[in-house]
């Protein structure tokens, strides 16, 4: 489109390193595949139809080939380019009919009238048609496209504005600094926006909230004698986007981003408390794993909050010293199990999650319903081990929090005297507990029992044996270096309790 430059130093660069990823030969030329290892597409590979199943990646595309013959043709290359328009026609059907998709694999015979439909195969031939839409409209006009351009030697439909805008001039450039928010910041409510730029700019600032569809609050000022400017925007809950533009008078422009993000929760604040930093290690010893995917604080509990939304549910919130994405997910190395004690319960227990766990909750936490939450699962039990519905479940990098709601209809209404006993640990989906285990000391995905030289009298412990639990809540008087104990067997945890029962 004439943004950059074909021959643009990253664009060739990239060239080899699409081509490594997505490129695909067949018997009617190459192709392109459109997804890598997005899970979208037939992945299959014996020509069954296919349902959304998140484990394909589909077929080459011939439009993206056509896409490629356009570069060609701005590199002067034209019968590069012409190679790509017979590839297309290779793998049309019909009177030239374009698929979306070309089956690069073995031939495939057509499955015997009867088969089930679902297993049945179409008969496919290496370089035609995949089964997919044709014509695929996008591919047609791609293929007129590039005919037209690869008769002129020249890219015909680039808006010469584009070119004259990005290639031949540039915009001009203006000073802009901002102080404030700092990028990646938990915010509450208003934003100050403060910063310099030239004296007499005007400043604009977009206000975008991600999580509500984009809506946008608008913000102006104009930059003092000095250069100084500040200016406060209101923000909802959720992550938002500024965009901070300065404007000279002769139109030079200058932008800074930054991303906040307004942790809120709507409804009544029930119970709250904190955990001390910087005791993520167990009863005293425990290490973290010495893969860097393991951030210091991922296992450090900070604050735990109960609250009632006001629209039947109740939200809980577990907010760690550290929340950065681990393993895919927001929440991909953390393990977070809630027993919720009920006072009135009529049946309890006092297991853990599993028994692999290797603790009990104290009989005064004696549980009635378990939650327990990670980046890949859920837990919603009662204590006969009975499925109640699903957690909704979500976690912010920036508010390091954890928040997870269960309706109000199915836990009950907390209140004085109920109790949670609350434990953090490593998420392992491997294993039958989905937590992480242990080794003597620290290996690259297993906590350590204790840190390599240790001296301690646990460290002597069969790490089989010791509770997979890095960081606790405990009532006032208890420790948790005593609790978790595993030479004080059998280990116990205490609940914290909302106070008046």
């Amino acid at each position: 489109m004439g943004i950059i430059p074909f021959d643009d130093a990253d664009v060739v660069r990239s060239l080899g390193v699409v081509d490594a990823a997505i490129r695909q030969s067949t018997a009617g030329g190459d192709g392109f595949y459109r997804y890598n290892g997005d899970g979208y597409g037939d992945g299959a590979g014996d020509g069954h139809p296919w349902a959304p199943s998140n484990q394909g990646t589909g077929h080459p595309w011939p439009v993206l080939a056509g896409e490629r013959g356009q570069s060609e043709v701005a590199r002067g290359d034209v019968g590069a380019a012409i190679g790509r328009l017979q590839a297309m026609k290779n793998m049309s059907s019909g009177v030239g009919l374009i698929p979306e998709q070309a089956w690069e694999l073995p031939d495939l015979a057509k499955s015997p009238f009867g088969t089930d439909p679902t297993v049945a195969s179409i008969g496919l031939r290496n370089g035609k048609p995949a089964g997919s839409a044709a014509a695929l409209t996008w591919a047609a006009g791609q293929f007129v496209r590039l005919t037209l351009d690869a008769a002129a030697g020249a890219q015909l439909d680039r808006p010469a504005y584009t070119t004259d805008r990005y290639v031949t001039h540039h915009q001009g450039q203006t000073a802009l600094a901002v102080t404030s928010p700092q990028d990646r910041s938990a915010v509450s409510g208003t934003v100050a926006v403060q910063g310099t730029t030239a004296p007499g700019n005007a400043v604009a600032v977009a206000a975008s909230n991600q999580d509500k569809d984009n809506a946008t609050t608008n913000a102006t000022t104009t930059a003092g004698g000095d250069g100084h400017f500040a200016l406060d925007v209101p923000v909802t809950g959720g992550t938002t986007v500024l965009t901070i533009v300065a404007t000279a008078p002769d139109g030079a422009t200058a932008r800074e981003v930054r991303t906040v993000v307004y942790d809120f929760v709507p409804g009544t604040l029930i119970y709250e408390t904190g955990d001390p930093d910087h005791d993520d290690n167990g009863p005293g010893t425990y290490a973290y794993p010495t893969s860097d995917n393991f951030k210091p604080g991922a296992y450090d509990l900070q604050q735990f909050q109960v609250l009632d939304d006001g629209a039947g549910n109740i939200v809980f919130r577990v907010r760690t010293r550290d929340l950065t994405p681990t393993f895919g997910s927001p929440l991909g190395a953390q393990l977070v199990d809630v027993y919720v004690h009920d006072p009135g319960a009529s049946s309890t227990s006092t297991a853990a999650s599993f028994p692999q766990r290797r603790y009990a909750v104290a009989p005064a936490g004696a549980w009635s319903r378990l939650i327990e939450v990670q980046g890949f699962g859920q837990r919603y039990i009662d204590a006969s081990g009975a499925t109640l519905g699903t957690v909704t479940i979500s976690a912010n990098e920036v508010s390091r929090y954890i928040t997870f709601s269960v309706p109000k209809a199915s836990l009950g209404p907390p209140g004085p005297g109920w109790g949670f006993t609350v434990v953090l640990t490593g998420q392992e989906g491997g294993n039958p507990d989905q937590a992480r285990d242990f080794t003597a000391t620290p290996q690259e995905y297993r906590f350590g029992v204790c840190a390599p030289g240790a001296t301690s009298p646990i460290c002597a412990v069969d790490p089989s044996t010791v509770p997979k639990a890095m960081d606790v809540l405990t009532p006032a008087g208890v420790s948790q270096a005593g609790e978790l104990d595993p030479l004080a067997a059998p280990v116990e945890l205490a609940p914290v309790t909302i106070p008046g029962g």
